[in-house]
């Protein structure tokens, strides 16, 4: 067993110091430091933050990389350096390109996701495809012309290393079938992002299975009093949302607001 001492440990209500976390292959306890038992091997975090480690479910790259490179030396640089972050676990992002380079890339991820359990950079607890089922009129900077409609064929054949699928639920034509099947046939989250459906569009798509939304506000039809759009449908439903807290895409103003509405279920990325 281990224990980390001399750092501000994060919980859910406070942050506690003159404490140390006792661990071993999961966090046994939380303890005084004056109760730490013999024979415990000590880290010292040197007065930083102590959590568990942060999950990352869209990043597209790191240092230079890109997980549309399509190498596993990508992967590991991004790995390996987002670890220093505190991610310790991600969801590789690939977005709009070639279908070919979506394939490549998906198959350097399934190639190192059992390696990657061991190694010392973050783990490939699967992928994040962005797209290419989107809306060309909300592409943000995906490439409009390797935008193709929704084939529930191609994420059913990835399905074993894609997590999560963003798309434009409107093009899904014929009544939402391919999220139908997607729904019916995988464990694939589907989430609404890059997208111009409108509010009962968005709504219904959650009836038929979609689960979350991606950078929510960014990329979608807004909130407005006559035209609620998808931001609306997200905060009146049980999705899940993403949010990206930079505070240039999303002003720092709605971060309260938002975690009030939807607690647990927002995502910072």
């Amino acid at each position: 067993m281990k224990a980390i001492i001399n750092g501000k440990i994060i919980l859910k209500d406070r942050v506690l110091e003159n404490h140390a976390l006792l661990y071993s292959d999961v966090i046994e306890g939380i303890i005084p430091v004056d109760n730490i038992p013999c024979g415990v091997d000590i880290i010292d975090a040197n007065g930083g933050y102590v959590s568990p480690g942060f999950i990352d479910i869209h990043i597209h790259g790191y240092l230079g990389k890109d997980v549309c490179d399509g190498e596993e030396e990508s992967i590991r640089t991004i790995s390996n350096g987002i670890i220093a972050n505190g991610v310790t676990g991600y969801l590789p992002t690939t977005m709009t390109v070639d279908m070919k380079v979506i394939k490549k890339s998906l198959q350097v991820l399934r190639d190192l996701k059992e390696e990657s359990k061991t190694w010392e950079g973050s783990e490939i607890l699967g992928c994040h495809a962005e797209g290419p089922f989107i809306s060309e009129s909300k592409k943000g900077a995906q490439d409009p012309k390797y935008i193709l409609k929704p084939d529930a064929d191609f994420v059913k054949e990835y399905s074993d290393i894609i997590k999560i699928l963003s798309f434009a639920p409107e093009e899904d034509s014929n009544d939402f079938e391919a999220i139908r099947r997607i729904n019916k046939e995988t464990d694939v989250v589907m989430s609404m992002g890059h997208t111009s459906a409108d509010y009962d569009t968005a709504m219904a798509s959650v009836s038929c299975g979609v689960k979350h939304v991606t950078h929510l506000f960014n990329a979608m039809t807004p909130l407005a009093h006559r035209a609620p759009g998808v931001v609306t449908a997200a905060l009146n439903s049980d999705v899940s949302c993403e949010l990206i807290v930079d505070t240039f895409h999303v002003s720092p103003a709605l971060y309260d607001m938002l975690y009030k509405l939807k607690g647990r279920k927002l995502c910072f990325i």
